[in-house]
């Protein structure tokens, strides 16, 4: 019979409710306390047989209800709520087979004696009581194909194994939150990496000579970075002309050049309204020197022309502008380099570097321009600057060109100093001092896997910086409190001055005793000094941070920087001050080298100027010496024509509306006349 190869309800339910018991952890084919319907099909669906049977009995799941005991005829009842079976009926009358319920929601078989229709299914989430009306009902509508169903087990079944999560794999964990320290709290210094310098630090040269200033600066002006001046300035004025410009020319010289860049040093040392007030004769302030070095049209026609790059180059250059193979310094670069690569090879930095930005003035409407409001000159190019902290000698440096796509990928900061960092040229072992712009722990992570250290204040809120606010400072922390937090290398420091001060290192300790001295306001209005602790690393951040500073003060006071028709002359003007600021560095180094008293920085720049215009710098003698023209041999006859001590006008000058004054005055005539070698009036007013 067909009966008998198929499963009754009860054979079904067992066999459903023991695979859930044996697939409850399984991940194949339920997911999280959800099933679903695959395909559509019923797992009851095969469970009733074709010919009429009596309602099977069906087992307790949950709770059991009592069974009917009426004996009237009763339609087929509604199901009731999930989790409740009652008893198989008690009737004798055949029943016709049940439709099924919705998977895992099971029905009470019905009641009456008398054939009873289909039921209707209940609602999927919630059931209702068993219906005893006797109105017949309708088949009911199977729910939709991939719909879930919820499965709820009470604590009487069998606990399903609990799913586990599996911790992630990334090497970088979250580090569990640390607390801020105190100053009493003892703090390790870390290890820091051996100072190996790729040479011994210092000047690198013969300290047994004597260099002039001219030397010094030909060491960054070069007879070959000359002559490649003079020729590009030369091809720009052909340019020029040949675009139907007119002026005079004739092609530059070194020895021009050199006297060009004479007046351009001289310019910074005496600073006049314009360019051409130094050429101007009917002034009160007017000055022979720039006249007697170069003719006025001469210089602007140079100035006007210079020239660091190829011209033809340039229009290959700039026909790849909105490219990526476009170079907005192509203009820049023969003379960037040459002197970049000198600032490199004539000195080795001591262990201390600062790296800072500096800013040369200028409007030029570029996309290389800057605007920056907190710094002294606002509008301008902006250099990254890598300087040694103990005499301010640029290392080495970068122009900043705009928004670009960084080497590295983490961002304009990270990239400046890395770009600024030449191992191969440093060696390693440097401590590297840099402000809030810089710093971060990525970077300094970087930098000691590099073997640098490095130290710098730092902006609240950076990546990977300390967010715990556990022993934190406050607002109302006294002046000189220290907290501190350690991540290995890194050392997080907080001190509160007059506002509070948060610095990272990886060479210092937090604490080491120092102090520092203040200005306190006492109760009585009246002002004390006191002497507060202070950070490690604060003490020696302002002792090294301010070696660029110190390299724009020198340049600041004799700077050849003035106004240009051209961006990238602007740029050649600060390159001169670049040489000639480490021109004066160098000399003092070989001047402590050698035991000798160095110039002062402006006698150096007015020895280098008159070096370079070609002309010699000695004191002018205060005595003035005037040599009288030998008188001639006067007539025996009448010897009373003879000078005589006196202080009167000149009667030859008067004539001619000159007035100069004279102590010597003819003896017989009674006339004042001069009597010196650049006036010889008596003797041609006795001629």
């Amino acid at each position: 019979m067909a009966s008998s190869k198929r499963f009754t309800a009860e054979q079904a339910l067992e066999q459903l409710l023991e695979s859930d018991e044996e697939n409850s952890g399984a991940d194949s084919f339920y997911t999280d306390d959800e099933v679903f319907y695959q395909d559509g099909e019923d797992p009851f669906e095969d469970c009733t047989s074709s010919t009429p049977a009596t309602a099977p009995q069906l087992p307790p799941r949950r709770r059991w209800s009592q069974p009917s005991t009426s004996s009237t005829p009763a339609t087929a009842p509604q199901l009731p709520p999930r989790r409740r079976w009652s008893q198989p009926s008690t009737s004798s009358t055949p029943a016709t087979a049940p439709q099924l319920p919705p998977r895992r929601r099971l029905s009470q078989p019905s009641t009456s004696s008398t054939p009873a229709t289909a039921p209707q299914l209940p609602p999927r989430r919630r059931l209702s009581q068993p219906s005893t009306s006797s109105t017949p009902a309708t088949a009911p509508q199977l729910p939709p194909r991939r719909e879930t169903l919820t499965r709820r087990h009470s604590t009487e079944s069998v606990q399903r194994p609990t799913l586990s999560r599996s911790r992630s794999r990334s090497p970088h964990r979250t580090r569990p939150e640390q607390h801020w320290k105190t100053e009493n709290n003892p703090d390790v210094a870390p290890i820091l990496p051996r100072f190996a310098p790729a040479r011994p630090p210092g000047v690198q040269l013969d300290k047994s000579k004597v260099y002039s200033p001219l030397d010094l600066f030909q060491l960054f002006f070069s007879n070959n970075v000359i002559r490649k001046l003079c020729s590009n300035t030369n091809k720009q004025a052909t340019k020029r002309i040949s675009e139907g410009l007119k002026f005079k020319w004739t092609d530059v010289t070194p020895t021009d050049f050199l006297k060009y860049l004479a007046l351009v040093i001289f310019m910074g040392l005496l600073k006049l309204g314009s360019v051409k007030a130094y050429w101007r004769q009917k002034n009160i302030f007017s000055v022979p020197f720039p006249k007697k070095v170069m003719p006025r049209d001469r210089w602007l026609s140079i100035s006007s022309n210079v020239h660091m790059s190829d011209p033809a180059e340039d229009v290959v250059n700039d026909s790849k502008k909105g490219t990526s193979d476009h170079d907005p310094l192509f203009r820049l670069k023969p003379l960037m380099t040459d002197i970049m690569e000198a600032c490199k090879s004539f000195y080795q930095p001591q262990k201390n570097l600062a790296i800072d930005e500096r800013m040369v003035a200028t409007k030029a409407k570029t996309g290389m321009t800057q605007y920056i409001k907190d710094k002294p000159t606002k509008w301008g190019f902006k250099l990254f600057i890598l300087a040694d902290s103990s005499n301010g000698y640029t290392s080495s440096f970068t122009v900043y060109t705009g928004k670009a796509k960084f080497p590295t990928g983490f961002g304009l900061s990270y990239d400046a100093v890395v770009g600024l960092l030449d191992k191969a040229h440093l060696g390693s072992g440097y401590h590297i001092y840099c402000d809030n712009f810089y710093t971060s722990p990525q970077l300094f992570r970087h930098l000691s896997s590099l073997h640098f250290r490095a130290c710098g204040t730092y902006r609240q809120g950076r990546k990977d910086t300390p967010k715990s606010t556990v022993n934190a400072l406050s607002k109302k922390s006294q002046r000189g409190t220290i907290r501190w937090i350690r991540d290995d290398d890194l050392l997080f420091v907080k001190w509160m001055d007059t506002r509070e001060v948060s610095i990272c290192s990886t060479i210092h300790q937090a604490y080491t005793s120092e102090k520092v001295t203040r200005r306190q306001k006492k109760t009585d209005g009246t002002w004390e000094k006191v002497r507060i602790p202070v950070p490690t690393p604060v003490v020696e951040y302002n002792k090294h941070m301010g070696g660029v500073d110190l390299s724009d003060q020198l340049i600041q006071y004799t700077s050849a920087h003035h106004k240009a028709h051209r961006w990238y002359k602007t740029m050649f003007l600060h390159f001169v001050d670049i040489a000639t600021c480490n021109s004066y560095i160098l000399h003092k180094e070989l001047c402590k080298e050698q035991n000798t008293t160095p110039l002062t920085h402006r006698d150096f720049m007015e020895e280098l100027c008159a070096q370079l215009a070609g002309v010699t710098t000695e004191d002018a003698d205060r005595t003035t010496h005037h040599t009288p023209l030998p008188i001639a041999p006067l007539d025996p006859a009448n010897p009373a024509h003879k000078p005589a001590d006196v202080r009167k006008y000149c009667e030859h000058c008067k004539a001619s509306k000159v007035y100069n004054k004279t102590p010597w005055q003819c003896g017989a005539c009674q006339v004042p006349l001069c009597n010196f070698l650049e006036r010889p009036c008596f003797a041609h007013w006795h001629a």
